[in-house]
């Protein structure tokens, strides 16, 4: 999990998908977290983990 450079409070979350029907991706999921809420801003498939300030993960 990353934190957004931009906006501290969206994470972004990434799942590794070894295969897919054309190559290894990553899906992205960005979440807005607020006080006693959260909503996904997006989800999508992309050939890399994103950039942002890791605050967990392995």
């Amino acid at each position: 999990m990353s934190r957004v450079l931009q906006d501290p409070s969206v994470r972004l979350y990434h799942k590794v998908y070894e295969e897919t029907p054309v190559s290894r991706k990553y899906m992205l999921v960005a979440v807005k977290i607020l006080t006693g809420d959260a909503f996904v801003i997006t989800a999508f498939f992309t050939d890399r983990e994103k950039q942002g300030n890791r605050i967990w993960g392995r």
